[in-house]
């Protein structure tokens, strides 16, 4: 009976040494997997390139404590420390990657010649201040506030751009069409970031339709200075052909003119010779003979004297009568 009890209490003496050497052995790899976890969260948090000095100081009390841990604590101790630290960067990787975009989106704004000099200079201190901020909710919002004003003034600017654009009275139609569809989507945009998600369509958009639109002005302007010209020189032609038709008119009608007074002229002429031959004939048939053989008076004039000096040497020969010697007719 008694060597079977000391058999048994030797037993139990030996599985008891053997729970302790096991648990032992579990306590130091679980140190073992913390020490490396606390390593690897130093890493990585190092790497993080937007960390508030805040944040980075909860972190590295965080690793002091695991650290702590690390050398008294017990198995559960150990891995409740490993499960935290696993997910302990999560919500700083987060921060990280907003700042990230917010200052790369920075970046490219303050270059943009749309904006003015308060925002630009505000962006680059955000940028300057990127790498070295106490507090991550302050410097966010300011990073918000910054981004959201600079993208409101891009939008109305770009938007601005696009309306004189479409105002232009030389936009092709097609392209006024497109512009507006765009405009239309900015100006329904619930708030300014969805606005500001049409910017880039907007901006390259009036972009290409200013350089149509210019373009088609040049040809436009071509084309009308040309039909202006045309108009010019057709009208030029016209006055020319008017004017050439006017001296030709007025040659004519001098010529005409000339030719009538010539005609006129001759007609005298010839009506003045018939006169004269008809004075002459009927003065040769006068004076012919010495018997006054018309059925009226006539006058005889004393040879020497005319028909106005003929006063006391002239006399009145009736129908019949015969002309006094040294006496001529006069018609």
């Amino acid at each position: 009976m008694n060597k079977k009890i000391r058999n048994l209490l030797a037993a139990t003496v030996m599985f008891s040494g053997l729970v302790t050497f096991g648990c032992a052995n579990d306590v130091k790899s679980f140190q073992t997997d913390l020490s490396k976890q606390i390593e690897t969260v130093d890493k990585q948090y190092k790497k993080l390139d937007y960390l508030s000095t805040d944040d980075q100081t909860t972190l590295k009390k965080e690793l002091e404590n695991s650290k702590e841990v690390e050398k008294s604590g017990s198995r559960s101790d150990l891995e409740d420390e490993i499960s935290h630290l696993k997910k302990i960067l999560t919500p700083f990787e987060s921060k990280d990657r907003k700042i990230a975009g917010e200052i790369t989106t920075a970046g490219e704004l303050r270059y943009n010649a749309a904006i003015d000099t308060t925002n630009k200079e505000k962006l680059t201190d955000l940028i300057a201040k990127s790498r070295d901020f106490s507090d991550y909710e302050s410097f966010e919002q300011a990073c918000q506030t910054a981004l959201t004003q600079t993208k409101k003034q891009l939008v109305e600017a770009v938007s601005n751009q696009a309306n004189a654009a479409i105002g232009s009275t030389y936009i092709p139609q097609t392209d006024k069409v497109d512009l507006t569809a765009i405009l239309e989507k900015v100006k329904k945009a619930e708030n300014i970031t969805v606005a500001y998600s049409y910017l880039s369509n907007l901006q390259t958009t009036t972009s290409q339709v200013i350089s149509r639109t210019k373009a088609n002005e040049i040809t436009v302007k071509a084309a009308e200075a040309k039909a202006e010209e045309d108009k010019k020189a057709a009208q030029a032609a016209a006055e020319k052909a008017k004017a050439e038709a006017d001296r030709v008119a007025q040659a004519q009608a001098a010529q005409a003119a000339q030719a009538a007074q010539a005609a006129q002229a001759a007609q005298a002429a010839q009506a003045a010779q018939a006169a004269q031959a008809a004075q002459a004939a009927q003065a040769a048939e006068d004076t012919s003979g010495s018997i006054n053989n018309t059925n009226h008076t006539k006058w005889a004039v004393e040879d020497g004297y005319n028909w106005h000096n003929r006063k006391g040497h002239s006399r009145i020969i009736p129908p019949g009568g015969s002309l006094p010697p040294g006496y001529h007719w006069q018609v």
